[in-house]
């Protein structure tokens, strides 16, 4: 059975069109949830590809009309705190509405920073962040591979409570993120908990495509975060 967040498409020139897949037509109900919010996507280390979840989330957001835009990056493979978190801001001052971050891996340990107010830098007015959905945490004192001094200086991760609601999602064979760890997250930021099975580090690797859970946790998220947009941390 298809997700209730999804339907096929009835007229297949419109599809073709205007959306990145026949088969990935959001729901009505899924639309609704959010039309209110301004949806930011924040990739993290090496960026999202046009393969990755994030990326074809965007395409399908802004074919629904919804208002949606990702945070660019002027260097993905060397990430600093200054940097990463200015363009963050930048991105979030263009906002107009409550925001939905939707990050992932070291993007999600940025949005956490940035909800905090825990940045090297002032950042600019911008709409309340009214919720997040934080994909694969990416904690750098775990990680074993060659890639780990990359994040280094933005470790630790965060364990302050968030001032909005937010879902942490884990995978439980994620080289960044030990399940046990993204218990502890969620706890500290008083976020829910999504189990999404054994996906690896949840990224375009793992070939989610428009990702189904993913979906239905973030309309989850939406349905909570209406009536509770907190203004960002100072």
């Amino acid at each position: 059975m298809m997700p209730r967040f999804l339907r096929p498409s009835a007229v297949a020139t419109t599809s073709a069109a205007t959306l990145p897949s026949f088969t990935t037509r959001l729901s009505p109900a899924l639309v609704r949830a959010l039309l209110p919010f301004d949806l930011v996507i924040v990739p993290g280390l090496f960026g999202s590809g046009e393969d990755h979840w994030q990326s074809i989330w965007l395409s399908l957001f802004q074919a629904h009309g919804l208002s949606a835009r990702r945070v660019e990056q002027q260097d993905w493979a060397h990430p600093t705190p200054e940097a990463w978190h200015t363009a963050l801001a930048h991105t979030l001052a263009t906002t107009r509405k409550p925001v939905l971050l939707i990050a992932h891996s070291l993007g999600a340990i940025l949005s956490v920073q940035h909800g905090l107010g825990q940045t090297p830098t002032t950042s600019p007015p911008s709409s309340p962040i009214a919720g997040a959905l934080l994909v694969a945490p990416a904690d750098g004192t775990y990680h074993q591979g060659p890639d780990a001094p990359r994040i280094a200086a933005f470790m630790p991760p965060p364990m302050q409570a968030l001032p909005f609601p937010a879902t942490v999602v884990f995978s439980h064979n994620d080289p960044w993120l030990a399940p046990q760890k993204a218990h502890s997250l969620a706890q500290s930021w008083g976020a829910s908990l999504l189990d999404a099975g054994y996906n690896g580090h949840i990224g375009q690797d793992a070939g989610l495509d428009h990702w189904p859970l993913g979906l239905n946790a973030l309309h989850a998220l939406a349905l909570t975060s209406h009536t509770r947009p907190q203004p960002l941390s100072a």
